[in-house]
């Protein structure tokens, strides 16, 4: 057996963190139309994909043990991808598995960035949420008005929400 099983298990990372890539582009549009429903179909798939994901990730390191173990080393060390180059001596083969992680690298920093920006979109939702209650929420005595002391303050009804809650 060769580096193969382990270059494939690789590019099947990358075809499914492409996936994830897509859906973190689709999450922006749908986090700016405020679309709850599409986002949570979003993350359902993405859902679904993270579970491929460490399916695939268990099959690289199933992978990368038997070509450990064929190489004549008797151990169950999770080797990097970089480790196992070194133990490859077929220099095309070396190189595929070299363009398999540096590509893999590639889709994870992107997809870190995407994740980072849509969870920046999410908290900035959540803060106009925050802030949108508070002004609904607010009573007339929280205004930040100057009275005079000894006038009498006007009586205060039930707001729209109760906010002892």
């Amino acid at each position: 057996m060769s580096i193969k099983r382990v270059i494939v298990a690789l590019e099947n990372l990358s075809v499914l963190h492409e996936q994830l890539i897509e859906i973190a582009e689709q999450k922006k549009g749908v986090i700016t139309r405020n679309d709850v429903q599409e986002l949570s179909s979003l993350t359902s798939r993405e859902n679904r994909i993270l579970k491929l994901v460490a399916e695939a990730d268990d099959e690289r390191v199933a992978a990368s043990l038997a070509f450990i173990q064929e190489k004549g080393i008797r151990s169950n060390l999770r080797l990097t991808v970089t480790e196992l180059s070194r133990l490859v001596f077929q220099p095309e083969e070396r190189l595929q598995l070299q363009e398999a992680q540096q590509s893999l690298n590639v889709l994870l920093n992107k997809l870190k960035e995407e994740n980072q920006f849509v969870r920046e979109l999410l908290q900035q939702s959540l803060d106009f949420v925050d802030y949108s209650l508070n002004i609904m929420t607010s009573r007339p005595e929280d205004e930040s008005l100057y009275r005079h002391p000894q006038q009498p303050q006007p009586k205060i009804g039930r707001s729209m929400f109760d906010t002892r809650a």
